[in-house]
């Protein structure tokens, strides 16, 4: 659906509001259906006219234009008083309970810089006579090292990293990568050490190396909303994730930011809705992989074939572990 404007100030009907209410939450459209007692395919054209009216193109940025609301309003979520708690065994509630990277397992391969689909378009390249493809597995190792260590938390190792001077080579090797690191140490808390990190890797013109304005304006909002409690930055963090131009990886990169900032302030509620719609975009991407007749995860798993004994050695063996 194409995004053709973005209105925060409409005014949502109650309905819509339980809608949105069931989607921070993780549910289906069938869910959604089944609560609100529509057919299914009400549901979905509901949701969908909801999606032009508030100016999104998707469900997860209908989640987190919801989020951003509610946190522009000063508002405390209403949607933990309407609905009932999530169970002990779902996906926000691990990922709060320990963290991103062991609750996504397998499919953290789906999100991130140098994801599965990026290793899919590298290797299709690399049968068409790319050169570069052993200097681009070389880097997409050391990225997705930065991009692991940021899902699991772990942001002082983003601190060593930065200490043994590795921004400065991330910078001129890929800009992107850098900000993974950058994204480590602000979140980490090393004031000191971000600052340092954005005068050193300068914003992009013309044909220089250099941020994007969407990633410096990530890393300033980052820095605001963890050293300033800064309200207003979280919803500059939750606008670049539904804004329809933003670069799926980029997109990635912010909202695994926004749980971690959900997470150090106690904002439960958020901090769940946030975990479900990371997962829910790495579903989205291993569902195109396998519509484009790649099966990244195993189809069905089951044992190999048995090499070849001699049988009488078998058996004199077998025979010798009993006795």
């Amino acid at each position: 659906m194409k995004n053709t404007h973005k209105d925060d100030s409409y005014t949502l009907s109650e309905t819509e509001k339980k809608m949105l209410a069931l989607l921070v939450k993780g549910a289906s459209s069938k869910k959604i259906a089944q609560s609100l007692g529509y057919k299914d395919g009400t549901a979905r054209v509901y949701l969908s006219a909801l999606y032009k009216h508030i100016g999104v193109a998707n469900k997860t940025s209908a989640v987190t234009w919801y989020i951003a609301r509610q946190s522009n309003e000063n508002v405390s979520p209403n949607w933990t008083q309407s609905l009932p708690e999530l169970p002990a065994d779902s996906f926000g509630e691990r990922a709060i309970r320990t963290n991103l990277l062991s609750s996504l397992g397998i499919m953290e391969i789906f999100l991130g810089p140098h994801n599965k689909m990026w290793e899919v378009a590298n290797r299709l390249n690399a049968t068409t006579g790319d050169t570069d493809a052993g200097s681009n597995n070389r880097i997409r190792g050391q990225s997705r090292k930065l991009w692991c260590a940021l899902l699991a938390g772990d942001f002082a190792k983003g601190k060593m990293e930065f200490d043994q001077g590795r921004l400065s080579d991330l910078f001129v090797e890929s800009p992107s990568d850098a900000v993974v690191l950058a994204s480590l140490v602000i979140l980490g808390g090393y004031t000191s050490s971000g600052k340092r990190a954005l005068t050193a890797m300068p914003q992009k013109k013309s044909a220089t190396i250099g941020l994007t304005h969407d990633e410096r304006r990530a890393l300033l909002a980052m820095a605001d909303a963890t050293e300033g409690q800064n309200e207003h930055a979280l919803g500059a963090l939750h606008h670049l994730t539904a804004n329809a131009k933003t670069r799926p990886t980029f997109r990635h990169l912010v909202m695994v930011a926004l749980f971690h900032i959900y997470k150090m302030r106690g904002d439960v509620d958020r901090a769940y809705a946030i975990a479900d719609a990371i997962w829910a975009e790495a579903e989205s991407i291993r569902q195109q992989l396998t519509a484009l007749g790649n099966h990244p995860l195993p189809v069905e798993s089951r044992l190999p074939e048995p090499p070849e004994f001699p049988k009488a050695t078998l058996n004199a063996y077998l025979e010798k572990l009993q006795s």
